[in-house]
């Protein structure tokens, strides 16, 4: 049975293969075979209609999107930055009249920067305790001299924003963006002859606040957060159900925010769009995917898939524990992301060899990288935001401290994970997933669609050539379709490793050599980023200056082989998503969940804020990274941090809340596929070699783990903050 199922497979094979032989008499003009086998007529017709309905409804979907930021980029107007300076001196108030051609929609925005604490669209504070800002609209009537004022009357809502603490107001402390939208009642245009709108500004602070404030078209901040929401919905839907490639999408969906951002103000230039990538990631990525590059050339990884096949001795299971243990150990003091990005093509070629399923194989891997990342600052981007943050920094937080509260929690986690995975997938060493052939026809599919594309098409050889590859490629897919699980016989443990010893390993030891000396910079450059006043170089571009380094060893001359191993279509889906979370922040998406932990907070008992504070502040960060990306959560996130520890009001301590944000922050990537960084870099990686995540896969894995993770989360924090209140006191 073992052989006919052999033979049948290497039929199939056959039929796929380029006719590239001679022939006996050669003819005037030789023709490519490539047989396609029949399918059944009434299947096919059936699906064909199905196919034809859905390609014209999504293509309706997609225009009428592209009609929406067609229509509103070129009617908005363009952000302006000629703001103005004032100054708000103690015990005093400062009147600005306002040109009312800035009104519009019967309303005012106000975008401010200067010593704020928290980037929220209005803050409802106690004005006896807490440090503030009070701004509102107000206009005067005046008599018919036009010089006496008659009458002042407030027109508008009373917005507060909280301002720093008396100490740094003196200082020169780094401006933070406030929003302020004022809707007006009782003001009419038509009435401008006998009246002057004014903005009315004053503080309670026993020290002078200088301000740059800019007005601005404002729509209310529900409207903003419906819009914000249709816009993360068209990504996800879009993602979830697979309409186009997730780059595009995101493309899109960065698009359509900047459109709805300038619907509500003005949309920003492109120097705004630009500062909004993450440079520092997209850099690293791209010195890191450089680096791995050329190092797979020397047979560094088929080495080690080797290896860790002898140390499980053929056994799924046992080879998933080493690596995962591996994984999370070394994401603790390497990056996440850089860690997945090394560790990925050697997963895929041992789960090849072992006939497992690499894309579970490399999910169990991501999740188990981004719990252990959590144990450390270095471990993951929120930990570097947090722990970077001047205010945090300045009230005894570092790498000790950090550490220690945190790596116990990542401990139980890690159990919890490796017990939930176990029970739930069970069978994973029992059943083959795929077949050798067919994980080799995948690789194979990806570089022909590759190649294709790479061709240009500037006369009809090249045309005929590049016809052939994209049928090649399309044949083998439906042939892959037709192998489907296809049970194949396993040789044994000792056969198959004399076989991996004899076809897998080492190829170019020169080359090896220069790229471990070129490793060794980059991770040295790297623990030395971590050191107070070594960390000149951002961790970006430490990869860059490897990467030079290598391609300089190395001697490469064929740069367009180089540069074609770089993942474009991540690094322009990560650029991307940085510009869509950046601009939903700008529209107040997630400017909401400070103002719902705010608010859930101050309405409970003082006996049980720290409790409710530590709860919020992890659930709300988890599920909020999970899909909104945790790099942009805890950026908003810390400030919220920061404004409820010196809420006198409230009297909660600071390290509590900086270890629930840390935690939940790293713990939410594992929610969705966009969560984390590193779950994205994963996919493009595996997808290069021919194995494609999606979303809904990724999330019937990773937030039911995400789930226990804080789960354990909430305890351990409850155990230690509440019942043992193993902490610092508040901040006086």
């Amino acid at each position: 049975m073992a052989k006919k199922v052999e033979e049948e497979e290497k039929s199939d094979i056959d039929d796929i293969n380029l006719d590239d032989e001679e022939e006996p008499q050669p003819e005037p003009k030789k023709r490519i075979r490539i047989v396609v086998p029949e399918e059944d007529e009434g299947s096919t017709a059936s699906r064909t209609r199905l196919q034809t309905v859905f390609y014209y409804i999504k293509i309706a979907f997609l225009c009428s999107v592209w009609l929406v930021i067609a229509v509103l980029l070129p009617t908005m107007p363009i952000e302006k930055m000629d703001g103005h300076l004032t100054t708000i001196f103690p015990n005093q108030t400062k009147i600005i009249v306002i040109d009312l051609k800035r009104v519009t929609r019967a309303s005012l925005g106000l975008r401010a920067y200067g010593p704020f604490l928290v980037s929220v669209h209005a803050s409802n504070v106690d004005p006896r305790i807490n440090n503030h800002m009070t701004a509102f609209l107000e206009k005067a009537v005046y008599a018919a001299d036009g010089e006496s004022i008659t009458d002042i009357i407030v027109v508008s809502n009373i917005q507060y924003f909280l301002l720093t603490t008396s100490e740094h107001l003196s200082t020169n402390v780094a401006p933070v963006k406030v929003y302020g939208h004022f809707g007006l009642t009782n003001f009419s245009i038509e009435d401008a002859n006998n009246v002057r709108l004014r903005l009315h500004l004053e503080t309670n602070v026993d020290t002078e606040v200088t301000i740059k404030y800019f007005y601005e078209r404002s729509l209310d901040a529900q409207t903003c957060i419906i819009l914000g929401a249709l816009v993360l919905a068209f990504l996800y839907i879009s993602i979830v159900w697979e309409l186009v490639n997730r780059t595009f999408v995101a493309l899109i969906a960065a698009t359509l925010a900047i459109a709805v951002l300038g619907f509500m103000r003005s949309w920003p230039d492109i120097g705004k769009i630009i500062k909004w990538m993450d440079t520092e990631t997209l850099l690293l990525l791209f010195g890191m995917m450089i680096l791995v590059g050329v190092l797979a050339e020397s047979g560094i990884f088929d080495y080690f898939a080797v290896q860790a096949y002898k140390m499980s001795r053929g056994h799924i299971w046992p080879m998933v524990n080493i690596l995962c243990f591996f994984t999370a150990t070394l994401s603790a003091f390497v990056d996440s992301v850089t860690m997945m990005l090394l560790i990925t093509p050697i997963i895929v070629k041992l789960c090849e060899v072992m006939q497992a399923d690499p894309v579970l194989v490399l999910m169990f891997l991501v999740i188990y990288a981004n719990i252990g990342a959590a144990s450390t600052p270095v471990g993951d981007p929120p930990n570097i935001i947090i722990t970077t943050n001047s205010f945090i920094a300045a009230h005894n937080v570092n790498f000790g401290n950090f550490m220690m509260h945190t790596l116990p929690c990542v401990l139980l986690t890690l159990l919890q994970t490796y017990i939930q995975l176990r029970l739930t997938f069970r069978k994973l060493g029992v059943v083959p997933y795929i077949a050798d052939a067919e994980s080799e026809m995948r690789m194979g599919t990806h570089a022909w669609e590759r190649a294709a594309a790479a061709i240009q098409p500037y006369s009809k050889d090249t045309r005929q050539l590049r016809d052939v590859l994209m049928h090649k490629a399309q044949h083998v897919k439906r042939h892959i379709k037709r192998l489907g699980k296809r049970r194949t016989t396993t040789a044994n443990y000792k056969e198959t490793l004399t076989e991996l010893r004899t076809n897998y390993g080492i190829r170019n030891k020169i080359l090896l050599l220069k790229s471990i000396i070129a490793f060794a910079f980059v991770m040295t450059l790297f623990f030395m980023h971590s050191v107070h006043g070594l960390h000149q170089l951002s961790l970006g571009e430490c990869a860059l200056m490897g990467a030079i380094m290598l391609l300089i060893l190395a001697d490469v001359r064929d740069m367009e082989a180089i540069l074609g191993r770089v993942e474009w279509s991540t690094l322009i889906f990560f650029g991307s998503l940085f510009v869509l979370m950046e601009a939903l922040t700008e529209i107040g998406v997630i400017a909401v969940l400070g103002h719902m932990v705010e608010n859930l907070v101050r309405s409970v008992d003082e006996e049980q804020r720290l409790l409710v504070a530590l709860q919020l502040m992890l659930w709300v960060s988890a599920i909020a990274s999970a899909f909104l990306d945790n790099i942009p959560v805890t950026t908003m996130m810390i400030r919220i941090v920061i404004s409820l520890s010196q809420n006198k009001e409230l009297h909660l301590p600071l390290h509590p809340l900086v270890w629930a944000l840390a935690l939940g922050a790293c713990f939410g990537g594992n929610g969705t596929l966009i969560g984390g960084s590193a779950n994205v870099v994963t996919a493009g990686v595996a997808e290069q070699h021919g194995y494609a995540f999606t979303f809904k896969r990724f999330f019937m894995v990773g937030f039911p783990v995400m789930i226990g993770n804080v789960i354990i989360t909430s305890i351990y924090l409850y155990v230690c903050h509440s019942v043992y209140q193993w902490h610092d006191p508040p901040i006086n």
